[in-house]
């Protein structure tokens, strides 16, 4: 039976020596300072920091958080992009990802080509993608662009044709990354309706999305990262509401701070 396992899993992530060449290093996208440490080899973020989770076959998981705080990573962590620092991992199932809609295909080449293109390095066989040919073009729903170089794509459809892909294979475990900001409710809908069939086969979903509508439609249970730690796990009703009052009160802090600090600022001119 698929499943996932994580046991205090730590993965750090070097982010150099504060030198003007890292002004654009990771350390700006984490940003929180408390996650920043000095090690054996050099300064490094704590993208995840003794993160403990199980997830089962059939459950469609959606991970909520700000940006940094560690959702990408953890996909990553999952798809065996990123060893983890210490901590385990168990996964038994084939991982297929679904990180950005062209990963693994070329621009020059046209839809119909970056198929087999695409299909053969997620290990499709040349009669695999002939047998799923025909659902991918009509999934992707991209009329006579298919026979068009990928160049020419909006990102709405370089998106639907990589979803297509990486769903014509029935994956056991299928990692989407912030792919679906690129869809639209038509597109949404019927990608709702293929991961249902997916799962309805015992699969799993882990999927990163800023959008709570997607969250809705295609996620049973969320997990809430925040600076690499659980935060929350459970329903998606009860996620949504206590993302929502977390965020009124951490707006309300800073609206507390701006204030403190005018009147500071008043106080000493």
């Amino acid at each position: 039976m698929n499943h996932v396992t994580l046991n205090s899993v730590k993965l750090h992530l070097p982010v150099g020596d504060g030198s003007l060449r890292d002004l654009f290093t990771p350390r700006r996208v984490f940003g929180d300072d408390s996650r920043i440490a000095d090690g054996g080899g050099g300064r490094y973020c704590k993208a995840l920091d003794g993160l403990t989770l199980e997830i089962k076959a059939g459950e469609q998981i959606g991970l909520m958080g700000v940006n940094g705080a560690g959702k990408s990573s953890l996909l990553r962590v999952l798809a065996g992009i990123y060893q983890p620092t210490s901590g385990s991992i168990d996964i038994a199932g084939r991982v297929s990802t679904l990180f950005a809609p062209n990963i693994g295909m070329n621009d020059n080449a046209s839809g119909y080509e970056n198929i087999y293109i695409s299909a053969r390095t997620l290990g499709m066989s040349r009669t695999q993608i002939a047998a799923q040919r025909d659902d991918i073009i009509r999934f992707a729903d991209l009329g006579e662009f298919i026979n068009m170089p990928m160049r020419t794509y909006s990102a709405g459809m370089k998106m639907r044709l990589g979803f297509a892909i990486a769903t014509a294979i029935e994956p056991e475990i299928l990692l989407i990354d912030e792919v679906f900001g690129a869809g639209d409710a038509a597109f949404r809908e019927r990608a709702k309706d293929r991961m249902s069939e997916l799962m309805k086969r015992a699969g799993i979903l882990v999927m990163a999305t800023h959008s709570e509508g997607v969250m809705r439609d295609l996620c049973s249970r969320v997990i809430w990262l925040e600076n690499g730690r659980l935060k929350f796990d459970g329903g998606v009703d009860e996620a949504m509401q206590a993302f929502k009052e977390e965020t009124k009160r951490q707006q309300a802090q800073v609206r507390q701070e701006n204030r403190r600090a005018a009147v500071s600022a008043n106080n000493n001119a």
